[in-house]
């Protein structure tokens, strides 16, 4: 029987296929081996293994600022975000990319060679770095307004990028960016003093995100119907104020609301712990440790000893965790606490 035209193409796409998927089975099975500053890089070294390309900028950024909050530069000088900054106005790429989110644009499907060659943006931003070729594409999180853009670059004219290489960008940008924010995320959960079973983030000083776990946006969106989570929500965002600006770390309870808020600085910016309201926060921090105590098995003097009280004070707290909790018994308490 003769191959198909179908039949041939899905023949020649094989090895490429199998090749981008074990990249992207790479991507999530190293974000608990790669030091965390280090796996962008990593990433897109391995990226070269299915696109080739000689140099990168891989850019976050937010929808609301139109700012950029940082960039993985490869094996590309430091000036050329500055170049592109700067020269931002006469870049036909601007704009396109962002009418035409999660479409991978090659700088030819806008410019011709020879108009792209003498052209001003050429000349100031491309040529001064080597750069003869680009290829980029923006993925949009409509749900926080986050953004990522991934710019690829070749210094040799003569390779233009192929319509299979964009179509590999725009499968690969994704799982690029999911993975990055997995390993962000399993990083800030192995660190010490984080709450049990939170929705993390990261925003600045004015509670635009810059990094948020889906799992933060599904609570939100359960507590806060029919509003964006570019931001914290206003409720959140006044008790949020309220922490950073009294020096506070402590978890607050918004009025009317469901769930519980901490926060601590996180480098320039700060890192957010949110989660649904437990049995155990009415509970003051001294009640919650007694309780901790109680719920190893501790007798009442072993626990005031952990805890440096006296045995009569260990059973005062707990009648008053009792009374809280509407329970009678350390058989109920136990129970309480391991079905939450």
């Amino acid at each position: 029987m003769p191959i198909s035209d179908s039949m041939k193409n899905n023949l020649f796409l094989t090895p490429a296929n199998d090749a981008i998927q074990h990249l992207i089975s790479q991507l999530y099975t190293a974000t608990s081996r790669i030091e965390l500053q280090e796996f962008r890089h990593w990433a897109l070294a391995q990226l070269q293994s299915v696109i080739d390309f000689d140099g990168a900028i891989w850019s976050n950024g937010h929808q609301q600022t139109l700012t950029f909050h940082n960039h993985t530069l490869f094996n590309v000088a430091d000036e050329l975000g500055e170049l592109l900054l700067t020269h931002l106005s006469i870049n036909p790429m601007a704009d396109v990319l962002l009418t035409n989110l999660g479409q991978p644009i090659d700088m030819r499907d806008l410019l011709g060679d020879d108009e792209f060659y003498q052209s001003e943006i050429y000349q100031k931003c491309f040529q001064p770095m080597g750069i003869e070729r680009i290829l980029a594409s923006i993925h949009l999180d409509e749900r926080s307004g986050l953004f990522t853009l991934l710019t690829l670059y070749r210094f040799d004219r003569s390779k233009p990028f192929t319509q299979q290489e964009k179509a590999i960008q725009s499968n690969l940008l994704y799982h690029l960016l999911k993975s990055a924010e997995h390993a962000l995320f399993m990083t800030l959960e192995r660190q010490a003093g984080n709450e049990a079973h939170t929705h993390l983030g990261i925003c600045d000083a004015k509670g635009y995100f810059h990094q948020a776990q889906s799992s933060l946006l599904d609570l939100l969106e359960r507590h806060f119907p029919d509003q964006t989570f570019d931001r914290l929500p206003e409720p959140l965002l006044q008790v949020f104020n309220h922490l950073i600006d009294s020096n506070q770390k402590v978890k607050a309870n918004p009025s009317g609301e469901k769930i519980q808020l901490k926060v601590r600085q996180f480098n320039e910016l700060y890192l957010l712990e949110i989660w649904p309201n437990g049995p155990l926060d009415i509970l003051s921090s001294r009640e919650k440790q007694v309780v901790d105590a109680i719920n190893k098995g501790m007798t009442f003097k072993q626990a005031a000893q952990h805890l440096t009280l006296s045995p009569s004070t260990v059973s005062n707290h707990l009648y008053r965790i009792y009374q809280k909790l509407n329970i009678g018994s350390r058989a109920q308490l136990h129970a309480l606490l391991n079905n939450r």
